[in-house]
């Protein structure tokens, strides 16, 4: 098969890649960065230097390949409304077009549990869409685009909704852990006791080339985490065992944490601060709630078999020089 990868650097793309060539796929990535074209060009990877911001870059890009695999985005909580919606929305609807214009190959888009916003888990694929803050209202408007192409123009896609995505490389969830593991002491609403679902980078590749490859799995949305249920406080002690220094969980009020942080917005608009200040308050206040989400529709149709635990994880990500742990991807 051949496959049109973009985001061949990032996280999720880079090992994409690497399970595309191990199963003997040709690959061709569209490439923001000249300093990685050398890097995929040894590997046999067909390198097309190109923008998502640009249409005469992708329509050349996305002729004559059976998939392409869209794992580009402005991934950061932080970034401007404007930059996400550029690259998120506007990128991927340029995508689509090239797409259809090419033959219809089939569109494989890596969203974000984050366009539930804060539903009742464990949620499922059909549950009500009301993503919470810029990042997810861009993946939300980005998977209407795919949608809209898929009956309208009759374009085979699959959407994956991954949940938080950490791994070698990984800095947002990764720093985070290692910033809230220092503390020796540690304030959580409600002790930490809320569910929060996380999954391994090597797991969403292997997903990602399921939906790839798999037919029934066209024209159908799939979340994707580890396949496990922890709590806030699971991820901290587990983090602990594995650095051997274990914090003091303090529980306190889901509400007052909410209302320090709208304060803090607040002070860091009034200073004329850029972000998604509003959006950040409602990551805050997922931690006072339950985020749980079934991959059983992953599991019968993508024969997803999540390869990666939390402490398998997270010694891997905390502790590579531990003797014995091979890299589990």
């Amino acid at each position: 098969m051949r496959h049109l990868v973009t985001g061949a650097t990032g996280l999720v793309g880079s090992r994409v890649v690497d399970r595309l060539l191990a199963r003997g796929d040709r690959v061709r990535a569209l490439v923001l960065e000249p300093e990685a074209v050398a890097g995929l060009q040894r590997r046999g990877v067909d390198v097309r230097p190109g923008d998502l911001s640009a249409t005469a870059d992708l329509a050349p890009a996305t002729h004559g390949v059976d998939t392409v695999i869209h794992c580009a985005g402005v991934v950061q909580a932080s970034a401007r409304r404007e930059d996400l919606w550029a690259v998120n929305v506007e990128g991927t609807e340029r995508l689509l077009a090239a797409a259809a214009g090419a033959g219809r190959p089939r569109f494989v888009y890596v969203s974000s549990v984050g366009v539930y916003g804060h539903a009742p888990p464990p949620v499922r694929e059909d549950a009500a869409k009301h993503p919470v803050g810029a990042y997810a209202q861009s993946k939300w408007a980005a998977e209407q685009a795919v949608w809209r192409y898929h009956s309208g123009r009759r374009l085979p896609v699959v959407v994956l909704r991954p949940c938080p995505i950490y791994g070698p490389g990984d800095r947002r969830i990764t720093q985070a852990l290692s910033r809230l593991g220092r503390m020796r002491l540690a304030p959580l609403p409600r002790g930490g006791r809320r569910l929060v679902d996380l999954v391994y980078v090597s797991d969403v590749a292997d997903a990602v080339v399921a939906a790839a490859t798999v037919p029934v799995a066209a024209g159908r949305a799939y979340n994707i985490t580890d396949g496990e249920s922890h709590t806030y406080r699971d991820l901290l002690l587990a983090r602990a065992r594995v650095m051997g220094r274990r914090p003091v969980i303090i529980p306190v009020p889901g509400r007052a944490v909410v209302m320090a942080l709208q304060l803090l917005m607040w002070l860091r608009q009034a200073g004329g601060r850029p972000g998604d200040w509003a959006g950040q308050v409602e990551r805050v206040r997922a931690f006072d709630l339950d985020m749980h989400y079934s991959i059983d529709a992953a599991r019968r149709d993508l024969g997803y078999r999540p390869q990666v635990g939390l402490m398998q994880g997270f010694r891997q990500i905390f502790a590579p020089e531990e003797p014995g742990l091979g890299a589990p991807e």
